[in-house]
C-alpha cells in the first residue's frame, strides 16, 4: 500500500509538468509554419527580382551556346529548324583541319596572333608612362586624362579616322609624298603593313587604360621600404627589379589575363579598318563573322569553339603559372 501511494504521488507530481508542456508545444507550430510561410515568400520575391536576368541568360546565353554546339554536326543554314537539317557528323572539323577551309581559318588565326603583339607593346608602355606619372607635379592629372581619352572613344570613329590616314593616298601617304618620296607606303594594303597599323592603333587606344592601372598599382609599393632600400645603397634598377615589380605582379598578371583573351578575341579594329573581306585582316572572330552571315552556321560555329577551346588552353595554363609562382613565395 505504501509502495502504490508513492507512485500514485509521483504521477501527480510529474503530471502537471508533462500538461504544460504538452499545452505548449502545439503553439510552436503556428510560429514554424509562419516562419516557413515568410521565408518561402522572401524566395518567391527574390526570384521575381532576378528573373529578368535569369530570362535573359536561358534566351541570350544559355540555349544559344546548347544550339552552337549542336550546329556542328549539322548543315544548319538558319533558316530551317537544327533539327530539320542534315547532320553531318564531323564534316566541319575535317574542313578546319585539313580541308577546304583549312588555310581561310589559320591564317585567320595567325592574323589573330600577329595583332595581339601590342599587347606586351602596352605593358611595356603603359609601365613607363605610370612610373613617369606616378608622381606629385603639376598637370600630371591631365596628363593622365589625355592619355586616356582614346580608351573611351569609339572604336568606330578611331578606325575611320585611321583609314583615312593611312590609306593609299591618304594624308600619311600626302605627307611623306611631299617630303620627296615617289611611291605609297600602301600601309592597308600589305601583311606587313596591315599588321603594324593595326598593333599601332591598338597601343595608341589601350595604352591608357594600361597606365592607369599601373598608377593604381603603384599606390601599393610601400614608400617605407624603397627608402629603406636606397639607404642601403639600392640604386633603381634594384629597387625596380626587386621592390616595384614584385609588388605589380598582380596588376600585370591581371592586364596580361584579360588583355590576351580580348586579342584573341579581335574583331572590331581590323574589320573596320582593313575592309570586310581583307584576308590580311580576318581574324578568328572575323572567321566566324563571315560564315554566319553566308548562312553556314555549323562551320562558324566550329570555328568559334575552337578558337574558345583555345582562349581555355591559354588562360588555364596562365592559371596554373600563377598558382605555383603563388606557392613558390
Amino acid at each position: 500500500m505504501e509502495n502504490e501511494f508513492i507512485e500514485q504521488e509521483a504521477v501527480e507530481a510529474v503530471s502537471p509538468m508533462d500538461a504544460d508542456v504538452q499545452a505548449k508545444a502545439p503553439s510552436k507550430k503556428p510560429k514554424q509554419n509562419l516562419s516557413h510561410a515568410l521565408q518561402r515568400q522572401e524566395n518567391l520575391i527574390g526570384w521575381l527580382y532576378i528573373s529578368p536576368m535569369v530570362i535573359g541568360i536561358l534566351v541570350f546565353t544559355a540555349i544559344p551556346l546548347i544550339m552552337s554546339i549542336m550546329s556542328m554536326f549539322y548543315e544548319w543554314d538558319g533558316l530551317r529548324s537544327l533539327f530539320e537539317s542534315e547532320p553531318v557528323g564531323w564534316k566541319w572539323f575535317q574542313s578546319i583541319f585539313g580541308g577546304l577551309n583549312s588555310h581561310d581559318y589559320w591564317n585567320s588565326f595567325l592574323n589573330t596572333l600577329v595583332f595581339a603583339i601590342q599587347l606586351p607593346i602596352c605593358l611595356v608602355l603603359g609601365f613607363f608612362l605610370a612610373v613617369a606619372m606616378n608622381r606629385n607635379m603639376k598637370g600630371v592629372q591631365a596628363f593622365r586624362v589625355i592619355y586616356y581619352l582614346p580608351g573611351v572613344m569609339s572604336i568606330v570613329a578611331v578606325s575611320i579616322v585611321w583609314q583615312n590616314l593611312f590609306k593609299y593616298g591618304g594624308t600619311i601617304d600626302q605627307l611623306f609624298m611631299k617630303n620627296g618620296a615617289t611611291d605609297s607606303l600602301m600601309l592597308l594594303d600589305s601583311r606587313a603593313g596591315a599588321a603594324f597599323t593595326v598593333n599601332l592603333l591598338l597601343v595608341w587606344k589601350g595604352v591608357g587604360y594600361t597606365t592607369l592601372m599601373f598608377i593604381a598599382g603603384l599606390q601599393s609599393v610601400s614608400p617605407d621600404q624603397i627608402e629603406a632600400a636606397k639607404i642601403d645603397g639600392a640604386n633603381s634598377w634594384t629597387i625596380l627589379m626587386k621592390i616595384t615589380l614584385p609588388a605589380l605582379y598582380p596588376t600585370i598578371f591581371y592586364l596580361f589575363v584579360t588583355g590576351l583573351m580580348g586579342s584573341l578575341q579581335m574583331f572590331n579594329e581590323p574589320f573596320i579598318l582593313l575592309g570586310d573581306g581583307n584576308p590580311d585582316g580576318m581574324t578568328a572572330v572575323g572567321f566566324v563573322y563571315y560564315f554566319f552571315g553566308q548562312k553556314n552556321l555549323g562551320l562558324a560555329s566550329t570555328g568559334a569553339w575552337i578558337l574558345a577551346f583555345f582562349i581555355f588552353i591559354i588562360t588555364a595554363i596562365q592559371m596554373y603559372v600563377d598558382r605555383r609562382k603563388r606557392e613558390e613565395d
